[in-house]
């Protein structure tokens, strides 16, 4: 894909740079005959990303030229994490063989890790210094904290903090947690976003019946997108399982202890940190619109479309986790064809682990919870 020759640029001052306009149709145009882009670069195995690789197992994109720009070989599907972490499931068994999926595709995998991006040279810059290019990116790298950011708003998260995105690296240091919590009961701090943070804590009380587990969760968290109902099942479901729950920020992080703002101090061994994520130097410098006054969540920060697109670079999809809309939407882009495009919606039903092989269930204002929930769970794969 280096050194691949690209058209030059056709928009004036008034608009976004773009060798193909079919990118930026929102409507359908029948009588104009758009140029199909060839080179869709997969920046990240997210799950969105892999659930279109599977997709080309048995649709493939003909003309396509798609590389997959990751440097792990297996990846770790996150809504198996707490059914992992409460030991339901084996490491094994959530893992994907980048490999074995892609045998059957015409995708190139470029093993290696992005650094930086171009959004109007259309060029992703990896850690080796190869510059790739592409007519189509789509972005889906699942959580990266910010760990300089969440150092400087709670001093010690880094030295005694086990952050728990990226998922790759936690999930090789959870053994040694449980090994800890087979010679003596610890007490366990899960400190963050309120839905994974739930599920975090129900995980590590299942694991360690003995263990003091408190959920600390952010006060006013920006990324809370649920009813007041789920949230107040959530509870009882804490205080079911003897799980602490305490509404109060975090000032600080030391050896024995997580320094409340208060001053307050709580005994702890293990924080585990599902926090939110800054923007990372990569993606203010990409040349995308930004939201300025977000800087809380990469999918905050940029300036989206009903698409998932970028609204200044309509050729760049940006996907935090997943996205139902995302496989069809590539394929409507690389085929040229914008009347196919699919807004992204919120879903219409939420899935909570809740222990056990029970889950939390919301439909339509209604919350149901058991082993019942916990199967739909899994059927769907939520």
């Amino acid at each position: 894909m280096t050194g691949t020759t690209t058209e030059p640029d056709t928009a004036g001052p008034s608009g976004p740079s773009t060798a193909f306009p079919e990118l930026l149709e929102l409507a359908p145009a029948a009588a104009v005959s758009y140029r199909r882009p060839t080179r869709l670069l997969l920046w990240g195995a997210g799950p969105a990303h892999l659930r279109f690789l599977k997709s080309l197992q048995t649709r493939p994109i003909a003309h396509a030229e798609i590389t997959l720009l990751t440097q792990h070989s297996q990846v770790f599907s996150p809504r198996m994490l707490a059914r992992f972490m409460a030991n339901e499931v084996s490491l094994a068994q959530c893992l994907t063989d980048v490999a074995n999926l892609l045998k059957d595709t015409n995708v190139r995998w470029a093993g290696r890790q992005g650094r930086a991006m171009d959004a109007d040279s259309r060029t992703v810059l990896l850690d080796d210094r190869q510059v790739l290019d592409y007519d189509v990116l789509s972005i889906n790298i699942g959580a990266q904290p910010h760990r300089e950011a969440i150092e400087r708003a709670m001093p010690g998260a880094r030295e005694h903090g086990l952050f728990v995105p990226p998922i790759e690296g936690f999930v090789q240091q959870w053994p040694k947690v449980c090994d800890m919590g087979r010679s003596r009961a610890l007490r366990i701090a899960v400190v963050g976003h309120c839905l994974a943070g739930f599920e975090l804590a129900l995980a590590v009380r299942q694991r360690m019946p003995t263990a003091a587990v408190t959920w600390i969760p952010a006060p006013n968290d920006p990324l809370r997108d649920y009813s007041d109902t789920l949230h107040q099942r959530m509870l009882a479901t804490l205080r079911s399982h003897r799980v602490t729950v305490l509404y109060e920020p975090v000032a600080a992080f030391e050896r024995d202890d997580v320094v409340l703002a208060s001053g307050a101090r709580l005994a702890c061994d293990v924080p585990l940190l599902v926090l939110s994520q800054s923007t990372p130097a990569w993606l203010q410098d990409s040349g995308l619109a930004d939201n300025a006054e977000s800087s809380v969540a990469l999918d905050q920060h940029l300036r989206m479309d009903p698409h998932q697109r970028s609204t200044s670079h309509p050729e760049v999809f940006f996907v935090q986790e997943d996205s139902l809309v995302l496989p069809g939407n590539l394929r409507a882009v690389m085929h040229a064809e914008p009347a196919q495009l699919r807004a992204a919606k919120a879903p219409s039903a939420q899935f909570l682990y809740a222990g056990a092989d029970h889950a939390l269930a919301m439909w339509r204002g209604h919350c149901i919870q058991g082993r019942m929930a916990g199967w739909l769970k899994q059927l769907f794969n939520a």
